[in-house]
């Protein structure tokens, strides 16, 4: 065809026969765009906030787990005594002591409240057993426990003994209670120790000396564990009782606490700390002298 020849009428398109479906579609078009645009803006910007406070919650999460283990440092580190013989050990072996009872540092404002599921309670986990030995509490009905066969439901009455008139009492630590009264169940334990060994037998018999050890949650084979401290013994005693940690220094058959935990383990935690038992006999006063 002749470009100079003119259309046919056929050759029309459909936009030029009807412009305003043309102009139509392109602001349909337009508005889409828009339309996406705006929803792209709009979703931005509240992913953008939604990121935001995502981070804000992660900062905070972050700052809650460092305090919370900064304040209880033997959740995932055990705690180990180690100080130089004599009256700094004997400290650290009360710290270290409360640390492994609650989980928590031991100058931290909690740890005298702390009470387990079992109605264990304080920093050093007091039994309602070892306050009435120790002549603090009665319980009622002359009803008390051990090994964790019951729970301490504490249902009794406190004697007054140190000014601890009430649960709430040794709870906070009044007169600093919890503080005398671990220093006087040393002082039991040492003498129930030293009245239940054989004869032949002492203290020194053990003390600084290898020892293998076999019982429970130990493998077949056994353990040895190469020193023996007076610190080590009376943590197990405070735990398992004095007549027990005696008897398994004797057999060489450890058992655990009402935890599950072999006593080897709070010997091994207690091997750099040591001091004489003169310093226990001594441990009331002296505290009370230095408070």
């Amino acid at each position: 065809m002749n470009s100079n020849e003119p259309h046919d009428q056929n050759d029309v398109t459909s936009n030029d026969r009807h412009p305003n479906i043309a102009s139509t579609t392109t602001t349909r078009k337009g508005k889409r765009v828009k339309k996406i645009k705006r929803f792209l803006r709009n979703n931005c910007n509240k992913s953008r906030i939604i990121l935001f406070h995502l981070f804000i919650l992660m900062i905070a999460a972050i700052i809650v787990i460092i305090i919370f283990l900064l304040n209880n440092p033997s959740i995932f580190i055990r705690p180990h005594c180690k100080a130089p013989f004599g009256a700094a050990s004997l400290n650290s072996t009360f710290n270290t002591l409360g640390q492994l009872e609650t989980g928590m540092s031991y100058n931290s404002n909690n740890e005298y409240n702390v009470v387990n599921s079992l109605g264990f309670t304080g920093k050093y986990q007091f039994t309602e057993q070892t306050l009435k030995d120790l002549g603090y509490y009665t319980p009622k009905d002359n009803v008390y426990y051990k090994n964790g066969s019951d729970k301490n439901n504490w249902a009794g009455k406190f004697t007054g003994k140190n000014g601890c008139n009430s649960y709430q009492d040794f709870l906070d630590n009044k007169f600093n209670v919890q503080e005398i009264a671990i220093r006087e169940e040393f002082q039991m334990d040492l003498r129930i120790i030293n009245d239940t060994l054989p004869q032949n037998q002492s203290l020194d018999s053990f003390l600084n000396k290898p020892l293998k050890f076999t019982g429970c949650n130990i493998s077949a084979g056994g353990v040895s564990l190469n020193n023996i401290t007076l610190a080590g013994i009376l943590a197990v005693a405070h735990l398992i009782g004095a007549a027990n940690a005696a008897q398994a220094l004797v057999s060489g058959n450890s058992p655990c606490d009402d935890m599950g935990t072999s006593i080897t383990k709070y010997l091994t935690d207690f091997s750099e700390c040591d001091f004489p038992a003169e310093q226990v006999t001594d441990a009331v006063n002296s505290f009370e002298n230095n408070s």
